[in-house]
C-alpha cells in the first residue's frame, strides 16, 4: 500500500519536471538559439518513475538576418516546436491527475485499515 502511494507521489513529482521544462521551452520559444530540454521518465532503482533533464541538442531552423554592420547573417531559432510542447503538457496533466486520485484512494484505504485495526 506505502509503495503505490509513494509511486504516485514520485510520478506526479515527475510530471511536474516535465510541465516546468515544458513551460520553460514555451517561454523560450522565440528566443534565438535556444534549446529545449527534454524530459524523460524512467523506472528508477526502486521501480519508482524518476525523471532527468537534458538539452536537445538538434539545430534549430535559421533565418537571414542583418546585423549592426548590414551585413546578412545566419541566425539560428529555437528548436522549440509549440505543438509537442502542448500535447506533452496535456500529458503531463492527464498524468498528475490520475496519479492524485491513485493517491487519494491509497490515503482511503489506509484510513480504513487503521479505522478496522483500532
Amino acid at each position: 500500500m506505502i509503495s503505490s502511494l509513494d509511486a504516485s507521489l514520485n510520478a506526479i513529482q515527475s510530471h511536474f519536471t516535465r510541465l516546468q521544462a515544458s513551460a520553460n521551452n514555451i517561454a523560450n520559444l522565440n528566443t534565438d538559439g535556444y534549446k529545449g530540454k527534454r524530459v524523460t521518465i524512467n523506472q528508477g532503482p526502486t521501480g519508482t518513475p524518476t525523471a532527468s533533464v537534458s538539452t536537445d541538442t538538434n539545430p534549430g531552423s535559421s533565418r537571414m538576418e542583418l546585423n549592426q554592420e548590414g551585413k546578412l547573417v545566419e541566425v539560428e531559432m529555437s528548436n522549440v516546436d509549440l505543438a509537442t510542447e502542448y500535447v506533452k503538457t496535456m500529458e503531463s496533466t492527464q498524468a498528475i491527475k490520475a496519479n492524485l486520485k491513485i493517491a487519494q484512494t491509497a490515503d482511503e484505504l489506509l484510513g480504513d485499515i487503521i479505522d478496522t485495526l483500532a
